[in-house]
C-alpha cells in the first residue's frame, strides 16, 4: 500500500488501509456534504473558478464542497452579547503611588473583558467536558475510553457467517460487562469518501501515457473522475465505542472544579501562581487516577481487539475528528480546521467546541437550527434526532438488513447515538424475580381481592419473565446479559420541510417492525451525541439481550474494492460509495490469478464495461489487448487521447494479412533469454547441476510448445468440419496422423498438414483410411479456399506473419473480424453454413494470437486482455488449454484476463474436468436471464452456498424497473445503470454501473455503445 495521504482522514476508518496512522491527520481533506443540498441548490448560479495552469495538480483544484452555501444568516438579537462595560473616567490613568504601573494595561483590560463577554456567552451552551487525555474524555464526575471500530463486511455473507457476525459482537459486550463495564456510549459517526486521497494515489499508482494536443489530458481526466464521484457525496463509516470507566474520586472532582473557578485569575501575578498549581495538581490527580486504571484499560482493549469489534484505541486525530464532528452536527465539516493539536484537549480548548454553531430552538419546531460557519462561507442546517422506539421480533439476518443500517439505503449521511447501561446475569434475575413478583401481586389482586378473572397479557408477561430467567440460569456462553439503552439517529435538512421529508421517510422505511419517534427537547437530543453530556430523558428505553443488540450491526457496510485503482460503478447494497479496483492488486500483492470472467446474457452491459475497464488502464499506463469479433471495440484505438500509441489489426475482411493466424506462427517458442531458464533462479538452487537443469527445463518447454501447435492445429481443422465428417470413426486418426507428419516447428503451416492428408489418401496401405483421408482433405480443401479462411492458411511458400517482435511502443491493440458470420445460439451445427463454421476456428486462433500480444511484453509491465465470446474457446481441448493458461499464467506475467461467457459453465467445466473457480480471485456476474442453470453456476463461481436467498437477487440484475415494449407501461429507462455482483477476494457486492456524472467520458461512452441505432453506428440521422 502507498503511504498514507496528507488529506486522507476517511483513511482512519478504513479496513482496507494498514499503513501506519500518523499522529496528527494533516488538513486538506475534502469536506462531506448532503445530497438534500444538493437538490435544494442545484438550480443556484455558481461562482466558476479560473482556468488553472496546466502545471497544477488535478486533485487541488477540486472544490471543497459540492453544496452552495446558505445565505449569510442575520445576527439573533436574542443571542447577541453586551458590549464592552463603560470605564470609569475617575480611575482612568490614575495609579496608587509607589506601586508598579502595568506594563500593558489596555491589552489587560480587553482580556477581562473578552473574558467576561465570553463567560456570560457561554452559561447557556456549557459543556460537560473538561478535558481530552489521550483517548480518554473526561468531565468532572466520569472518564470515558474511546476505541474505535472499522468497517465491516455483511452483504453476499451465508447466513450462518452473518450470525457469527452478531454473536461476536455480542460476546465483545458480555466480556465488558463481565469485566465491570457498566455504561457505554456508541457513536457512529460519517467521513467523507476520500476522493481527493484516491487522485494521490491513483496518480501516483498510474504511469500515464502523454498528453495528446487538443485530447482529454491526464490532469483534465483526474479531475472529470473526481466530480463524478463527488456528485454522490459518498460517506464512510466510523463507528466509536466510549467505554465508562469507574466513577472518579471525590479530592479529583473537587480539584476540577476549584481549577476551573481559578481558570480567570490564572494569568495573576500571585493568585494566578496558586490558580496554575491547583490547576497542574488536578491534572496529576487524573493521571494518577488513569496509572491505577491500567489493567482495567488493558483488559477493555484485549477486549474490544477481539473478533466482535477489532476496535482499536483512539487516536489523537480521531479524538480530535470525533469532538469536532459531534460539535457541529448539522454543518459540513470543516476540513481545513480538523487538527489543531496533537490531540490532548485542556479546559480552555473545550470552549472552541461551543462556538463552532449556533444552536437555536423554536418551541413547537420539532427539530433544532444549527448555524455555523465552514470554509469562509455561512451555513444553516435543520436536525431533528429521532429515538428508537418500540420493536417488533427482527428475523435478522435471515430476512432483514442489520437494523441500524436499513436506514443507508436512503442514501442519507446518517449517524447514530448509543447509551447502553450492561446488566449482569445476577442483576438481570434479580430484576426479573422482581417483576414476576409485581406480576403475580397483580394476578392475587384479581383473583382472591375481587374474584374476577385477570387479563391474559398478566399471563403473557409472566410466562415471558420465567423464560428468560430460566434461559439467562441455564446460558453459560455470555449471550444472555441484558442492556438498557437509548438509541438516538440523526436527520439535517437543509429546510426544515425537507428534514421533515426526510424523518417521514426514515419512518416509512423502519416500519412496521420499527418505530422512531420524534421527541420533544430536540435542544438536548443533539447535545446527547457530544461525548461527555448526559443523557437528554429516559423515554424509550429498550430493554434488549447483547445479542439483540449486537444484531444492529451499525458499522457494517458495502466493503469492496481500494482506493487506488480504477473506477467500476458505485455499490448498490446498503449504501452508494464508488467501487474502485487496483486491477493488478491480484499480482503485486496477493500473488493470485488475473483471470476474472465476467458472465452475463447479451445486451447486460458487459462489453461497455470491460471496455471501460480497458479505457481506464490504458489511460493509466498498462498494455490493453482486445478481442472484439463484431468490431464496437475498435473505436477505442480511434480516439483522440490513443493518438499515435493504438492499433486496429483486422483478422478478416479485404485487410487482413493471409496466414496471421497460422497457428504454427502463433503459437511462439519459449524464449532462451527468459528468467525462467536462467540457471541462478531460486529454482536450480537444490540442483547439482543448475546450468544443465535450466537447459533441460527449456528444452522441455520447446518440446512442449512444438506439441501444442500440433494439438492445435487439429482443434481448428476439427471445428472446420461437419458434424457428420466428425463422427466418422477415421476422422481423428486422419488428422493426427497429418498433422504429426509435418511436426511441430514454427515454419510450417495448415497447407502442409493438408498436403500431409492428400498423401495418406494416395499411399496409406489401410484402405478405410485412405478413403477417409481423401473426404476429409476435400471438404478441407474446399473450406481453405473460402474468404474468411485466408488468414488460416498462408499463401504458397510463405509461412505467414513474419514478424515476431510485438511493438512496444502501441498501447491499445485491437483485433476486430469485420464480416464474420457467428452462428446462431440454439441452432443444430448440421444447418451451419460453411462461413459460420469457419468462426469457430477463427475465434480461436484470434484469442491465440491476442495471448501472443500479451505474453511477448516485458513481464514487469502491466496488461489488460480483453477476450469476448469465450463459449469458442471451450469447445475444444486446445481452446480449454489456452484459458487454463491465462489463468495460471496471468499472475506471472501480470495480466488483467477480462474473459467474457454467457453461462458460467465455461469456467467450470461442463464434466468436471477443466474447472478453474479455483483460480478466478476476482468474478463479475452480470444479468443471466433467469437460467436457473446459470445461477447455480454463478453461485459455485461466487463461492456462495445454495438456498440461502442469493438466488433471487442473480435473477434480479440487469437494469431497474419493468422492462416491456409497451410504452405505456415500460420503466425499464428509470435505471439505465446495469447491475453486476462483483467477487473480490472475498467481499463480494452488488455494484450498478453508473457513469451519469462522468461528462467528461462522453465521447468514450460514444465510442463503446454498440446498439444498433444511428448514432451509435456513425450514420447521420
Amino acid at each position: 500500500m502507498c503511504s498514507q495521504p496528507d488529506t486522507d482522514i476517511a483513511a482512519l476508518f478504513d479496513p482496507n488501509f494498514d499503513a501506519p496512522e500518523p499522529a496528527v491527520v494533516p488538513p486538506g481533506a475534502l469536506p462531506p456534504s448532503w445530497a438534500a443540498a444538493i437538490a435544494a441548490h442545484r438550480t443556484d448560479s455558481t461562482t466558476t473558478s479560473p482556468a488553472s495552469p496546466a502545471s497544477t495538480l488535478a486533485w487541488s483544484q477540486v472544490p471543497d464542497s459540492s453544496i452552495t452555501a446558505a445565505p449569510a444568516a442575520e445576527t439573533d438579537p436574542t443571542t447577541a452579547v453586551d458590549a464592552d462595560p463603560p470605564v470609569d473616567e475617575r480611575t482612568r490613568g490614575h495609579t496608587k503611588r509607589g506601586k508598579k504601573t502595568d506594563t500593558d494595561p489596555e491589552f489587560t483590560r480587553q482580556s477581562k473583558a473578552a473574558a467576561t463577554r465570553a463567560e456570560r456567552a457561554r452559561k447557556a451552551v456549557r459543556l460537560q467536558l473538561v478535558g481530552v487525555e489521550g483517548n480518554i474524555t473526561r468531565t468532572r464526575t466520569q472518564s470515558t475510553a474511546w476505541f474505535v471500530q472499522p468497517p465491516g463486511p455483511w452483504n453476499m455473507r451465508p447466513v450462518a457467517r452473518q450470525r457469527r457476525y452478531i454473536q461476536n459482537e455480542a460476546l465483545v459486550l458480555a466480556n465488558l460487562a463481565e469485566a465491570g463495564v457498566t455504561g457505554l456510549h456508541r457513536r457512529l459517526v460519517r467521513t467523507p469518501w476520500p476522493v481527493r486521497a484516491w487522485a494521490h494515489a491513483h496518480d501516483g499508482w498510474a504511469e500515464p501515457i502523454p498528453d495528446v494536443p487538443g485530447a482529454l489530458s491526464w490532469s483534465d481526466y483526474l479531475r472529470g473522475q473526481q466530480h463524478a464521484m463527488l456528485w454522490g457525496n459518498p460517506t464512510l463509516k466510523g463507528r466509536y465505542w466510549g467505554i465508562e470507566l469507574p466513577p472518579r474520586s471525590t479530592l479529583a472532582v473537587g480539584l476540577d472544579t476549584v481549577s476551573e473557578w481559578l481558570l480567570p485569575v490564572v494569568e495573576w501575578p500571585l493568585l494566578g501562581r496558586v490558580a496554575r498549581l491547583v490547576r497542574a495538581w488536578a491534572r496529576t490527580a487524573f493521571l494518577n487516577e488513569q496509572k491505577t486504571l491500567t489493567e482495567h484499560l488493558a483488559t477493555i482493549e484485549r477486549i474490544l481487539s477481539g473478533q466482535g469489534a477489532r476496535a482499536k484505541p483512539a487516536t489523537a486525530a480521531q479524538m480530535d475528528y470525533l469532538l469536532l464532528r459531534s460539535a457541529s452536527l448539522g454543518l459540513p465539516l470543516d476540513a481545513e480546521g480538523v487538527i489543531s493539536g496533537g490531540g490532548n484537549w485542556e479546559h480552555s480548548d473545550v470552549a472552541a467546541l461551543e462556538d463552532l454553531t449556533c444552536l437555536e430552538l423554536t418551541p413547537g419546531d420539532g427539530y433544532t437550527t444549527v448555524r455555523g460557519q465552514v470554509g469562509g462561507r455561512d451555513y444553516t442546517g435543520y436536525a431533528i434526532v429521532l429515538t428508537v422506539g418500540r420493536m417488533a421480533p427482527l428475523p435478522i439476518p435471515e430476512k432483514m438488513l442489520p437494523w441500524q443500517v436499513i436506514g443507508d439505503s436512503s442514501g442519507e449521511p446518517l449517524e447514530w447515538s448509543e447509551r447502553l447501561r450492561l446488566k449482569t446475569k445476577s442483576q438481570t434475575i434479580r430484576s426479573l424475580r422482581r417483576l414476576t413478583a409485581r406480576i403475580e401481586s397483580q394476578f392475587d389482586h384479581y383473583t382472591v381481592e375481587h374474584d374476577q378473572v385477570p387479563p391474559q397479557e398478566l399471563a403473557e408477561q409472566h410466562a415471558l419473565a420465567q423464560r428468560v430467567i430460566s434461559d439467562i440460569e441455564d446460558d453459560h456462553s455470555g449471550l444472555s446479559v441484558r442492556t438498557e439503552g437509548w438509541y438516538r439517529v440523526l436527520v439535517v435538512g437543509s429546510t426544515p420541510d425537507e428534514a421533515k421529508q426526510k424523518v417521514a421517510m426514515l419512518q416509512e422505511m423502519y416500519a412496521p417492525r420499527i418505530r422512531l419517534e420524534q421527541e420533544h427537547g430536540q435542544y438536548q437530543l443533539l447535545r446527547e451525541f457530544l461525548p461527555g453530556e448526559p443523557l437528554a430523558n429516559i423515554a424509550h428505553c429498550r430493554r434488549m439481550s447483547v445479542e439483540a443488540v449486537s444484531a444492529g450491526m451499525a458499522a457494517v457496510g458495502d466493503r469492496i474494492g481500494d482506493r487506488t485503482g480504477v473506477v467500476i460503478g458505485e455499490t448498490a447494497s446498503i449504501a452508494p460509495r464508488p467501487a474502485v479496483w487496483d486491477l493488478f492488486a491480484a499480482h503485486e500483492k496477493k500473488h493470485k490469478s488475473g483471470l476474472t470472467p465476467i458472465v452475463a446474457v447479451p445486451g447486460s452491459g458487459k462489453t461497455f464495461l470491460a471496455g471501460m475497464l480497458v479505457y481506464q488502464a490504458v489511460r493509466a499506463g498498462a498494455y490493453g489487448v482486445v478481442l472484439d469479433p463484431s468490431g464496437p471495440l475498435k473505436k477505442l484505438a480511434q480516439l483522440p487521447e490513443f493518438r499515435g500509441v493504438a492499433d486496429v489489426q483486422a483478422l478478416t475482411g479485404r485487410t487482413s494479412r493471409p496466414g496471421s493466424l497460422n497457428p504454427y506462427r502463433v503459437i511462439v517458442d519459449p524464449r532462451r533469454d527468459d528468467p525462467d531458464y536462467d540457471p541462478t533462479s531460486p529454482d536450480y538452487v537444490d540442483d547439482a547441476d543448475p546450468v544443465a537443469a535450466a537447459r533441460a527445463q527449456y528444452e522441455a518447454d520447446l518440446r512442449a510448445a512444438q506439441a501444442e501447435r500440433i494439438s492445435v492445429a487439429v482443434s481448428v481443422l476439427k471445428m472446420m468440419l461437419s458434424p457428420a465428417r466428425l463422427e466418422h470413426e477415421w476422422t481423428e486418426t486422419v488428422l493426427q496422423t497429418a498433422a504429426n507428419t509435418v511436426g511441430g516447428e514454427r515454419h510450417h503451416n495448415l497447407r502442409e498438414v493438408l498436403d500431409a492428408m492428400a498423401a495418406l489418401g494416395r499411399d496409406d496401405e489401410n484402405a478405410d483410411l485412405r478413403t477417409c483421408a481423401r473426404s476429409v482433405h476435400q471438404e478441407l480443401s474446399m473450406m481453405a479456399d473460402l474468404a474468411e479462411a485466408r488468414v488460416l492458411f498462408p499463401e504458397a511458400g510463405t509461412t505467414g506473419d513474419p514478424e515476431d517482435i510485438v511493438d512496444n511502443t502501441t498501447r491499445l491493440t485491437v483485433l476486430t473480424m469485420p464480416g464474420l458470420q457467428l452462428p446462431p445460439t440454439g441452432t443444430d451445427p448440421a444447418q451451419w453454413t460453411s462461413q459460420q463454421r469457419m468462426a469457430g476456428p477463427l475465434m480461436h486462433m484470434a484469442a491465440w494470437l491476442a495471448n501472443r500480444l500479451v505474453y511477448e511484453l516485458p513481464r514487469f509491465e502491466r496488461k489488460v486482455l480483453f477476450l469476448d465470446e469465450n463459449k469458442y474457446l471451450e469447445q475444444t481441448g486446445a481452446g480449454r488449454t489456452l484459458n487454463l493458461r491465462i489463468a495460471r499464467d496471468s499472475r506471472k506475467y501480470k495480466v488483467r484476463a477480462l474473459v467474457c461467457s454467457q453461462l458460467p459453465d465455461d469456467y467450470l467445466g461442463v464434466d468436471g474436468t477443466d474447472d478453474k473457480s479455483a483460480l478466478t480471485y476476482e468474478v463479475i456476474i452480470g444479468d443471466l436471464g433467469g437460467n436457473t442453470h446459470a445461477i447455480d453456476g454463478a453461485l459455485k463461481l461466487l463461492n456462495l452456498p445454495a438456498g440461502e436467498g442469493y438466488e433471487a437477487l442473480l435473477a434480479d440484475l440487469g437494469g431497474g424497473g419493468e422492462d416491456t415494449l409497451d410504452e405505456d407501461t415500460d420503466t425499464d429507462h428509470l435505471d439505465q445503470a446495469r447491475r453486476f455482483i462483483v467477487k473480490m477476494a472475498d467481499d463480494i457486492e452488488l455494484i450498478r454501473s453508473d457513469w451519469t456524472h462522468f461528462v467528461h467520458l462522453a465521447h468514450v461512452f460514444a465510442a463503446l455503445d454498440s446498439r444498433a441505432t444511428r448514432a451509435a453506428m456513425g450514420t447521420p440521422t
